[in-house]
């Protein structure tokens, strides 16, 4: 939302009796953990395997065989 917005919606809401607006800390930016970054990689990687797929310029693994994959490495 834009300043200009921003102010003219508080203006608004506060023109209402029954609104009650409390002050709240300021957030702090998000700094992510570097696992959190590293989940975030692995998705982005997972994410454009899937686009390829879906281009027809790779195939996927289906459900089964990565079920029987993971059976086969417990073993």
């Amino acid at each position: 939302m834009s300043p200009t917005v921003n102010t003219f919606f508080i203006k608004v809401i506060k023109a209402f009796s029954f609104v009650k607006i409390e002050k709240t800390k300021t957030v702090k930016e998000f700094v992510p953990t570097p696992e959190q970054l590293e989940w975030v990689e692995g998705l982005k990687l997972v994410l454009e395997k899937v686009e390829e797929h879906q281009q027809g310029k790779k195939k996927l693994q289906s459900a089964r065989e990565f079920l029987r994959e993971l059976k086969e490495e417990q073993a």
